[in-house]
């Protein structure tokens, strides 16, 4: 820059980070942007948790430089990353001490650029820049007040373009959820199951579906109606997400069936899963919203990749028809895919 002028190509390039409404590319851009306009040796991006008051650290370059934990308390304001976000300001820090280890290589001082990600008083989350040097130095590693307002023009366009994207991913995710019972639907069931088994690859971990149907559901609706019986269902769903991990993924895939998805899930541990479901399935009393005794069991189908199927469909497929099997055996019960 020339007599403190921001070209006009920076202006532009921050403008294209609001040509994507995907939160994980309009984050790509800007980190392939930041760079080129500061110098740095390491950066980081913290998005605003959706539950808490804190901010998790989504994408890093050079993380092993940064010396901040993935996770940082909003409230405490302790930190730079905190403190920026907190007084929903720039900060800019000097000379802090480096850990002892990474003295050697740096002469043990830190300088810091933290800059909120604020739109129309809404926190996004933060950027954060670091650079090291030597202690004695007083300008060699410094941010100076010209990196910053280049880097808070990005970082201001970056915030908008991720609230839009946070804004239309929220609005997306609520036409895949099932009005019912509110879990996801099979559209998005499909789309969450093809993404964890190519993640599965990459890291050769296993990915377990657990199919369920209740048995004789219909008996359900012909005796108290289908009000009780969609009330039956929002009991039943309310047990199964009881019964899973968070980091599980259920869904109705269409009437009285339901789908677990279970990350980095063997079959016999999603076996055991299936068995905790029934269980307290058939323990539990519906009342169907009347105040009715409503008694029911399940029965299930279990295939996991990559012991039964390598595909989402071909894993399905083949856990529907395990339930069945459980089915026509004894019901309520569950049964493993043929391998």
């Amino acid at each position: 820059m020339r007599d403190g002028i921001i070209p006009v190509s920076i202006f532009e390039d921050a403008l294209r980070l609001h040509e994507s409404l995907d939160i994980s590319q309009v984050i790509e851009r800007a980190m392939k942007l930041l760079p080129t306009v500061v110098d740095a040796e390491s950066w980081a991006v913290f998005l605003k948790a959706e539950q808490g008051d804190c901010l998790e650290m989504v994408r890093a370059v050079n993380a092993s430089a940064l010396a901040v934990s993935p996770f940082v308390k909003i409230e405490s304001a302790y930190g730079p990353v905190a403190r920026a976000v907190y007084e929903q300001k720039t900060i800019i820090t000097a000379g802090e001490e480096q850990p002892s280890e990474s003295d050697s290589q740096s002469g043990g001082a830190r300088a810091t650029l933290c800059i909120p990600l604020v739109f129309e008083k809404r926190l996004i989350g933060a950027v954060q820049a670091t650079r090291s040097g030597p202690r004695d130095s007083e300008v060699d590693y410094l941010f100076t007040g010209e990196d910053a307002r280049v880097a808070e023009l990005v970082c201001r366009s970056m915030a908008v373009a991720l609230a839009n994207a946070i804004d239309y991913h929220n609005a997306t995710r609520q036409t895949l959820i099932d009005d019912l019972t509110r879990l996801y639907n099979v559209r998005y069931l499909y789309q969450m199951l093809d993404n964890e088994i190519r993640r599965a690859r990459r890291y050769g971990s296993p990915v377990s579906i657990v199919f369920m149907d209740l048995d004789g559901f219909k008996l359900v609706n012909d005796a108290y109606g289908h009000r009780a019986g969609s009330a039956t269902l929002t009991e039943v769903a309310r047990i199964i997400m009881n019964a899973v991990r968070e980091a599980d993924f259920v869904a109705r895939y269409g009437g009285d069936e339901f789908v677990i998805m279970l990350p980095e899930t063997s079959a016999k541990r999603a076996v055991e899963v299936a068995e905790r479901v029934r269980s307290e399935i058939t323990a539990h009393r519906f009342t169907g919203g009347v105040g009715a005794d409503i008694y029911l069991t399940a029965s299930f189908g279990v295939a996991s990749f990559p012991e039964h199927a390598t595909e989402a469909e071909k894993l399905i497929e083949l856990a529907d028809a395990a339930m069945y099997a459980a089915k026509e055996r004894n019901k309520n019960s569950v049964r493993l895919a043929a391998s």
